[in-house]
């Protein structure tokens, strides 16, 4: 950590795009943490990024894996890069913050825990939304039991992406760097959600297309759960609409009900007050839903923050790369159930 042992946890970011300000930014608003460099497979790229943030520029990811004075690799690169840079860094002794998802396939994502524990480093994947205070107030509901019986979760995450959004870069779109569309990509974050407040799902039957982008993976797609718990559930994920809406997650059971839409809480109803303070109630803008920069940074806040303090104490992030894969396996279990036109088990 710091040069003078005072506890200060020192990243680098590895992909100078749009998320990269996001890491940046974060950053800035965390006491014992601190940016120290940005590296790029575009070496301009990294100079113009370390330049706006008054940082030190790395001729290459690997340069900057090899640096002594960086703590942890923030991977900020297309997903298909996530899984080769982080074992690289694995193998430099980084600690790794990874953007969603972890990796494109299970068994990156496997090698990447694997290599992280042989070396005793922290892998956190970024689910930033599970930071949230509706979140946390949600999740603890559902763990007291405060809805009751689950029984019905439903989410939607109905966004607007243009062609031209696909086309710059051009990596976006596609199986190898992508590894798919609006599930993998976009809807990632909603099935973390999904995940962690429901449970584990038992088994999917999905649908994808391709209707309205010139893309190789979906831009539309709907699927059916069932969940470990007995609950049933549905997803409807898409790139291809006009204009967007925020994402959406229903959550209800035989005792009440609650609503997210993206971060805040829009419904809250239980049939008997158990004692808890009710959250506050309030509606969102379109935000992300046509714009993927128009999120705030507080959750990249939250998240780095305790990845910080999980390096300072030795101990996993509270999103480690567990926990991060589970997403990815939903994910990959709903491209199958489309392609063989049938239920898949989980």
């Amino acid at each position: 950590m710091g040069k003078a042992g005072d506890g200060t946890v020192r990243f680098g970011i590895v992909g100078c795009g749009t998320i990269a300000g996001f890491h940046a930014r974060a950053l800035a608003r965390i006491p014992g943490a601190v940016l120290v460099g940005a590296a790029d497979a575009v070496p301009s790229a990294a100079e113009a990024f370390a330049a706006a943030h008054g940082v030190r520029s790395f001729a290459s990811p690997d340069a900057l894996f090899a640096s002594p004075d960086v703590d942890v690799a923030c991977l900020c690169t297309p997903s298909g890069l996530h899984a080769p840079l982080g074992l690289a860094a694995a193998r430099a002794g980084k600690h790794l913050v990874v953007e969603k998802p972890v990796a494109l396939s299970l068994a990156d994502a496997d090698a990447l825990i694997a290599a992280c524990a042989a070396a005793d480093l922290r892998l956190a994947v970024i689910s930033q939304l599970r930071f949230s205070p509706a979140v946390r107030q949600l999740k603890a509901a559902v763990d007291r039991g405060a809805f009751g019986r689950l029984v019905l979760a439903d989410l939607a995450m109905e966004y607007h992406r243009s062609q031209e959004y696909y086309d710059l870069g051009g990596w976006r779109g596609t199986w190898a760097m992508d590894g798919g569309g609006a599930l993998m990509n976009q809807g990632i974050h909603g099935v973390d959600l999904l995940l962690h407040l429901c449970g584990p799902v038992r088994s999917v039957s999905a649908r994808t297309a391709t209707l309205a982008r010139r893309i190789e993976v979906e831009d539309t797609a709907v699927a059916a759960f069932d969940f470990a718990n007995g609950a049933v559930g549905t997803l409807r994920a898409a790139t291809s609409v006009w204009p967007g809406t925020p994402r959406r997650l229903a959550i209800r059971g035989d005792a009440g009900s609650a609503v997210l839409e993206e971060d805040r809480i829009a419904l809250w109803d239980l049939k008997e007050p158990d004692g808890a303070p009710a959250p506050e109630v309030g509606r969102t803008d379109v935000g992300a839903a046509n714009d993927p920069a128009a999120i705030g940074i507080e959750g990249h806040v939250r998240q780095l923050s305790d990845m910080a303090d999980a390096v300072r104490e030795g101990r996993a992030p509270l999103v480690d790369g567990t926990e991060g894969r589970k997403a990815v396996a939903l994910v990959l279990a709903c491209y199958r159930s489309s392609q063989e036109a049938r239920p898949v088990l989980l």
